[in-house]
């Protein structure tokens, strides 16, 4: 338990209903197996007669104290007492209980999505969706089941063997002639060796079988993303081959976990078997009668089965570390873009941009080297060039979603390092190729931009985008909900409720990054002049392939891969660049 202990503050607020259920729980496994042993040793005498006498044994002080004229009635509602008593703290200790687990699973559910906002676009670059749905998904929820049913067990099974124990010593006490069955305990610690040493191998097995479950989800987001390229390639066989695959790989790891933990309970069995063995042979030799034997038989049993379920407990541990192997995975993995201790606040920029000498790399592949470009607030800046020259990482230094490794990014001549995050993001708006849209309604979606806005301030900004008059025809108007990324709106109309969050935010930098690239030509053309409203007084970058949107560009910034990394080998309006940039010249005739 100690690998989880670092979580145990999460219990902090459920505090009172885990003591209730801690308390439930021991009273509970106590009760049962105590209860059996005792109940055959004092009070089915009392009940039943001897064979060879045909009388009834004489009740103990405590049941004639009970008893009081009515020791046979009380003696018969003692089995169902017994039970009444177990199943209610039972009950009792396995809701309180499950809803701890499920509060801890809520808690940690939360900080692990919160981690994966604040770490950086690189870090969710280099991993796999499907595999971080599962860790949020499959790993918390495993480890909730694991969290409730160990701490349930942790509970009830050391109540049931205390109480089976001080039972014994009890019976072995009450009558010195079966005092040589303790022996029979003896085995009990032997069961540790075979449940640890299939723990260590189920370990593995758990943490590849997590694993596997990742790629298996990572599969299928992954395919369900990509039907239209599924069906037009003919892939469908192909992936249904490879689904087979990794769900075969994920069997073999399931079932050589499940080979290890079910060979805990009947090794247990087995080394428990040979001591009561030990206990029936030293029990037969001192002459002991059935009646006398018989509840301590009971008691030493009631000792052995909650080791044996400690044992399947803890091949569970070893699946729960396995699970919070993969979130500690998040939970630990560093922001690479922090903000500096000390950075200042920054107000509203003017949005002169300045990049200083700047390098950025992917690991050993440089794709910016070099590169100086200094903006006046208000300017139009189109970036063009070939695929994979930087275009891309270049509009993503400005708001820090990387970080150079070389040079300096600034706005407003202050580097952008020495900013507050929040800060520097609140004087610029993004609107991208796929529009950013998210499950809610319509307004929810344009209120992104300034949480907070009116009514009108909504309206406005949808006006000036040319959404308005859509979204009023729709029958819900701005409450209407959409779907997963928007889905219930036609590309051009989640283009311009995205433009209409941007319209709102009313940043002084704005960031266009092939934001109609993926429109149809009249939706592209509408679109257009939305945007060149929306650009008017700001500081605009513009990605586009189509050169008819950026000709009247302020200035033009192009981009080639070079051995050293991409470079911009051309900046300066269209009618200058296009007699001396050739690149710029072939890319433009090309196109035209």
């Amino acid at each position: 338990m100690k690998r989880f202990k670092p979580y145990f503050h999460y219990l902090k607020p459920v505090k009172a209903k885990l003591i209730i259920g801690i308390i439930a729980g021991l009273i509970g496994g106590a009760a049962m197996s105590a209860g059996l042993p005792l109940m055959m040793k004092h009070v089915f005498p009392v009940i039943f007669a001897d064979e060879e006498t045909g009388r009834t044994q004489a009740a103990s002080w405590w049941l004639e104290y009970i008893g009081g004229g009515n020791i046979l009635l009380v003696a018969c509602l003692m089995m169902p007492l017994i039970f009444v008593v177990s199943g209610v703290c039972g009950y009792v200790s396995k809701l309180m209980l499950n809803y701890v687990g499920l509060r801890v699973l809520e808690s940690i559910r939360v900080d692990v999505f919160r981690r994966l906002q604040y770490l950086s676009l690189g870090f969710h670059g280099k991993q796999k969706g499907g595999d971080l749905v599962s860790r949020v998904m499959g790993d918390t929820s495993l480890m909730q089941q694991v969290l409730s049913k160990v701490v349930f067990n942790m509970v009830l099974l050391p109540g049931a063997l205390l109480g089976s124990i001080v039972t014994l010593i009890y019976l072995c006490w009450d009558d010195s002639s079966v005092q040589s069955m303790l022996l029979g305990l003896m085995t009990v610690p032997i069961c540790v060796f075979p449940i640890r040493s299939l723990a260590k191998r189920l370990a593995k097995k758990a943490s590849l079988m997590v694993a596997k479950q990742g790629d298996i989800s990572a599969i299928v987001t992954e395919n369900l993303a990509s039907q239209p390229a599924v069906r037009a390639y003919m892939m469908e066989e192909v992936q249904v081959a490879k689904m087979k695959e990794n769900t075969g790989k994920f069997l073999k790891f399931n079932m050589g976990m499940l080979k290890y933990r079910f060979l805990i309970s009947p090794s247990v069995e087995i080394v428990s078997a040979v001591g009561v063995g030990i206990a029936i042979y030293l029990g037969a030799k001192q002459g002991l009668t059935l009646g006398k034997f018989v509840p301590v038989l009971l008691a030493l049993y009631a000792a052995y089965d909650p080791i044996k379920k400690l044992g399947n407990l803890s091949s569970m541990i070893r699946e729960g570390e396995a699970a919070l192997d993969r979130l500690e995975f998040i939970l630990h993995s560093k922001d690479e873009i922090l903000d500096k201790q000390g950075a200042q606040r920054f107000g509203e920029a003017s949005g002169a941009v300045t990049l200083e000498n700047c390098q950025f790399s992917y690991g050993e592949n440089v794709i910016l080297n070099d590169v100086n470009v200094s903006v006046k607030a208000g300017e139009t800046i189109a970036l063009v060039g070939e695929s994979g020259a930087g275009k891309s990482t270049f509009i993503s230094l400005i708001p820090r979603f990387f970080e150079v490794q070389k040079g300096e990014v600034k706005v407003d001549g202050r580097n952008v390092n020495d900013m507050l995050k929040s800060d520097l993001r609140k004087n610029i708006a993004l609107v991208s190729q796929q529009p950013l849209l998210f499950r809610g309604s319509i307004a929810e979606n344009i209120l992104i931009g300034k949480p907070g806005a009116s009514q009108e301030e909504i309206e406005n900004a949808a006006r000036n985008a040319s959404a308005h008059d859509f979204i009023t025809g729709m029958p819900q108007g701005y409450e209407t909900e959409l779907g997963e990324r928007g889905e219930g709106l036609s590309g051009g109309q989640k283009q311009r409720v995205a433009i209409a969050r941007a319209f709102l935010k009313d940043a002084p930098i704005l960031i266009l990054d092939e934001a109609t690239s993926a429109l149809d030509s009249d939706s592209e053309a509408q679109i257009q002049r939305e945007l060149k409203t929306l650009s008017e007084g700001r500081t605009t970058f513009i990605i586009a392939h189509r050169f008819s949107t950026i000709r009247d560009a302020d200035r033009i910034l192009v981009f080639a891969k070079t051995p050293d990394g991409g470079k911009i080998v051309a900046d300066g309006p269209h009618d200058e660049i296009y007699k001396t940039c050739e690149i710029y010249k072939g890319l433009y005739d090309k196109q035209i």
